[in-house]
């Protein structure tokens, strides 16, 4: 029978866990479980999870060596390879000569190898724990440097001061070499499973599932599936700081919108004390995400914004200049722009940066509001509008009714819910200007900040190099290792109107990428793709709109002929009429049914 060798994998960032999952899926004698978190928290989640069997943790860099001092389990580091680095190298050339790279030992001994071969001319930067790198990140902002190429700990530190990134990953050929690795280690591995294996056998016999936690509330053995543990096990963490945990208590906690009995107990049988928690299922419902009000604290917004590689070409200076004037200003905010133009990206970092009124972001769809909606706004005991300090984000501003934008303005001014929260309502426009009738009401009675936001099309000289970014990130999110465009590709693309923004650059580079058969994208897969994309622009549809679903397997001419179809509908099979709106002749019109 093969040997399964368990692995946990904490990467220190997202993408590198979408990788490591892409690769363990083509190993059939692994079992993987990865998680994200760098540094002490990657730690901390390894000793939170070691306990469930794992044979062996992969990890990355300082993390990795952080892990490794503090588990008794071998931690294999993912390695950066020398293709790995010099890919980084040639994507930063598609977009400035002026970068610099920055990493720990690991990455830039690799680089001056590369550097001293091919004769390039690149600055590089060693940090190690001690290293002061977001004063020498701002050093290189004042010299100059547009870009660099760095590991993942710099590179949020550079986002946070708005310096564009490269993050320098490790590619799918290193990711496997790791899982290689761990198997060869599995054999020694196995003889230390069978002791835990005596604890885990005694603890099955539970009726219910549970949790043991040690005196100090270190995990020691979970049942449960990972996401309910998490969530579970995150919830008695804050309890046991406001409730003494020296007897028996009872407490009830929601996931994935299902009830759970925690029911506490000690066991003192040894010297020391552990905690057993029985988890059970209540069979008393409780209503889908509070009524469609949702709900988050200041570190999950800043652990998502963080955690968006596309903030950065999205957050322009001048953007982040007016969030800074108006953060400690508490006047409503209504955020203006074409759909994909990063509104609610805006809308986080606005929320994570002001001074007051960040204990929680609370996220109502204005389009969605009814009684039941309203009673749960206006409750009491534990409804948001009368709760203080916190920011209300309307999202879908412009799609509110008559009746509930007369409804909530008035409650706004006869309960000062603008001054004891930060209101912010998203608007869309459209590409020809056109604004919701509430707008000016809202700037009229509201006294409301606004905060337009431009299009890709304002930015046209830009566009080169947010390809260039969004491709790293592309490249990134789906484990590609395309290095670039074809000269004619990226002149199409730059040139290319975008009125979806940055919703339908990424959309096309993601498609691009998962099309590329070389490691360019080819100016015959930009002309093909974008052909799609403007037969979709020149074709007016009603609100319900259609759903028009992007198939890279499908041809040009099926692709239109589900297009003419949709409007044929749309005409109710008037074929004049058809013809007239996508701008061809009867006699195409009828070639294509026919065909």
């Amino acid at each position: 029978m093969q040997k399964i060798t368990k692995i946990l994998g904490i990467a220190p960032y997202e993408e590198l866990r979408y990788a490591m999952e892409n690769v363990g899926s083509t190993f059939s004698n692994i079992l993987l479980n990865t998680y994200t978190g760098d540094l002490q928290e990657g730690k901390n989640m390894a000793l939170e999870a070691i306990h469930n069997d794992y044979d062996i943790v992969i990890s990355r860099g300082g993390t990795a060596e952080l892990i490794r001092k503090n588990v008794s389990i071998p931690v294999i580091d993912v390695s950066i390879s020398i293709y790995d680095i010099l890919g980084a190298i040639k994507l930063a050339n598609n977009y400035t000569s002026k970068f610099a790279i920055i990493g720990y030992s690991s990455i830039t001994e690799t680089a001056h190898l590369i550097c001293d071969i091919l004769d390039y001319s690149v600055e590089i930067y060693t940090i190690d724990d001690s290293s002061d790198t977001l004063g020498l990140l701002k050093s290189l902002m004042k010299k100059g440097i547009e870009l660099v190429l760095c590991d993942a700990i710099t590179n949020k530190l550079a986002l946070e001061i708005s310096l564009n990134t490269i993050l320098i990953t490790s590619g799918s050929e290193s990711i496997k070499r790791t899982f290689e690795q761990a198997i060869e280690l599995n054999n020694h591995l196995q003889r230390l499973k069978l002791q835990n294996n005596l604890l885990t056998e005694a603890i099955e016999n539970f009726k219910n599932d549970c949790i043991i936690l040690s005196s100090q509330f270190e995990l020691i053995y979970s049942s449960l599936d990972t996401e309910i543990h998490d969530s579970i096990y995150n919830y008695l963490l804050n309890k046991k700081d406001t409730t003494p945990f020296n007897e028996t208590h009872t407490f009830y906690h929601s996931v994935n919108n299902t009830l759970y009995n925690l029911k506490v107990n000690i066991s003192n049988k040894t010297d020391d004390i552990f905690y057993i928690v029985t988890v059970q299922k209540s069979v008393t419902p409780i209503m889908n995400s509070k009524f469609g009000v949702t709900y988050e604290d200041k570190s999950e917004v800043e652990q998502k914004l963080n955690n968006n590689l596309y903030k950065n070409p999205i957050i322009t200076n001048d953007i982040y200049d007016k969030i800074k004037q108006i953060n400690s200003n508490n006047s409503p905010i209504i955020l203006l722009g074409e759909r994909g133009i990063g509104k609610y990206i805006v809308s986080q970092s606005v929320f994570i940066r002001q001074n007051n009124n960040n204990n929680t972001m609370v996220t109502i769809n204005s389009n969605l509001l009814n009684e039941t909606m309203w009673k749960h706004l206006l409750n009491t005991s534990n409804g948001p509008f009368l709760e203080v300090g916190n920011t209300i984000q309307f999202n879908h501003f412009d799609k509110i009714s008559n009746e509930n934008f007369e409804k909530l303005i008035t409650i706004i001014e006869s309960t000062n819910l603008h001054i004891n929260n930060r209101l912010i309502f998203i608007c869309e426009k459209t590409s020809e200007g056109m604004t919701s009738k509430f707008y000016k009401e809202l700037m009229n009675r509201m006294n409301c900040i606004s905060f337009p936001l431009p299009t890709l099309r304002e930015r046209k000289n830009e566009i080169p190099a947010i390809l260039t970014m969004f491709l790293n990130k592309v490249n990134i999110e789906n484990n590609t290792d395309i290095i670039g465009y074809e000269p004619k590709a990226l002149a199409t693309l730059s040139q290319y109107n975008w009125p979806g923004n940055f919703e339908q650059l990424k959309q096309v580079l993601t498609e691009l990428v998962c099309l590329s058969k070389s490691l360019y994208i080819t100016s015959n897969n930009v002309n093909s793709i974008l052909a799609k994309q403007k037969i979709v622009e020149n074709i007016s549809y009603s609100e319900a709109g259609m759903n028009i679903l992007f198939n890279g397997s499908k041809t040009l001419h099926e692709f239109n002929l589900d297009l003419i179809k949709l409007v044929l509908d749309q005409h109710n099979g008037n074929q004049t009429l058809t013809a007239e709106q996508l701008g061809i002749s009867r006699t195409t019109l009828w070639r294509y049914l026919n065909k």
